[in-house]
């Protein structure tokens, strides 16, 4: 068994190190290198970074000028409900994780959307995620275990946070791929 604990705190200290400068390089490389997997997808949930995760927002903005619906997770107050997700539109305030989310608009499920971009804390090349430990991803996402096709999930991170084998069990969900800023890990057949 492995001790997630452990591999977290070596993952997280990995990706601080990664100084402001290259964040901002990583994050324009992976926004190129992802935007091709979501030609097809109209609806798109993606996350606010938090911390040292790599920052999503370059590839967010690609997506709005290419006229895509961008949507950002909210958490439900209640504890152990799924994320839905509400449309990217100023202003944001933190929620009940203490993460900006937007201050108004309509929920929609998960299961609506065509792609999510995913945070992680690391990952291997077959498409397994080491998440922050509070579950929300999983939970949201079980269906997919069962359900072929939508949503397409894209985790994001620095080529740093790769692990031979990431430690998973029966409730964990299955990436279809990982973009870093040096390559692409295709985990599954899927792309949106």
């Amino acid at each position: 068994m492995h001790d997630k604990h452990g591999l977290r705190r070596s993952l997280r200290a990995c990706r601080k190190a990664v100084d402001a400068r290259a964040r901002v390089m990583s994050a324009q490389r992976v926004a190129r290198r992802g935007l091709p997997l979501l030609r097809r997808a109209h609806r798109v949930g993606i996350y606010w970074p938090v911390g040292s995760e790599l920052d999503p927002r370059p590839l967010a903005r690609a997506l709005m000028r290419a006229h895509r619906a961008v949507y950002l997770p909210v958490a439900d107050r209640r504890p152990g409900r799924p994320l839905a997700f509400i449309p990217w539109r100023p202003p944001f305030a933190p929620g009940p994780l203490r993460i900006p989310e937007p201050r108004w608009g309509r929920r929609m499920r998960a299961r609506r959307l065509d792609a999510v971009l995913v945070p992680l804390v690391g990952f291997d090349a077959r498409g397994w995620r080491l998440g922050q430990g509070g579950g929300h991803y999983d939970r949201t996402f079980g269906f997919v275990r069962r359900a072929r096709g939508r949503p397409v999930l894209i985790g994001l991170a620095y080529e740093c946070q790769r692990l031979t084998q990431a430690p998973r069990e029966g409730h964990d969900v299955r990436l279809h791929a990982v973009v870093t800023e040096r390559r692409l890990y295709r985990a599954q057949d899927a792309v949106a």
